[in-house]
């Protein structure tokens, strides 16, 4: 038989591994999380840029941004 010290030592053992196994989870599922977040913010921008018509070509999108941006600047707007 186990002694109570040696009982609690065995659930103490038991119950950190149980702490440090769900730690390890926690940070999966959080990285996971993070992932889909970072998937969707590409997916929306893209969206936008099939949508005004520069299919794939993101870089074309942001070059006309930066076209339109310089030419209301020059004109004082």
């Amino acid at each position: 038989m186990y002694s109570r010290a040696q009982q609690l030592e065995v659930e103490e053992d038991f119950y950190s591994k149980q702490d440090d196994i769900r730690e390890r989870y926690n940070c999966q599922i959080k990285d996971m999380m993070a992932m889909g977040d970072i998937e969707q913010e590409y997916t929306e921008y893209m969206t936008k840029v099939w949508n005004a018509g520069f299919g794939y070509d993101s870089e074309a999108y942001e070059a006309s941004w930066k076209r339109t941006l310089e030419y209301y600047e020059r004109q004082g707007i």
